[in-house]
């Protein structure tokens, strides 16, 4: 088995892929912060998710599910429109 074969076979048995969509213009800008802090993407997008659940509940859960709540606060006083909202 040559060198190339041996690490994906590797990174097959040991590593789970996500695959991450995002508005043009984004992966510049990542790009550019992870060159100026030394990381890869994959490091600095990993370092994230892993703050994000570092204690075991995601802190962006939280703000999302106020913000849905206040949205629908809004929506039910009739100060927004459904459909500004989107």
């Amino acid at each position: 088995m040559n060198r190339t074969a041996y690490k994906n076979r590797h990174i097959k048995e040991h590593y789970d892929r996500i695959t991450l969509v995002i508005p043009k213009g984004e992966k510049d800008r990542i790009k550019k912060i992870c060159s100026e802090i030394g990381a890869s993407v994959n490091e600095y997008l990993y370092m994230l998710v892993c703050y994000d659940l570092a204690d075991d509940t995601s802190r962006m859960a939280e703000k999302k599910q106020g913000l849905m709540q206040n949205r629908n606060r809004c929506l039910k006083s009739g100060k927004y429109q459904e459909n500004i909202m989107k």
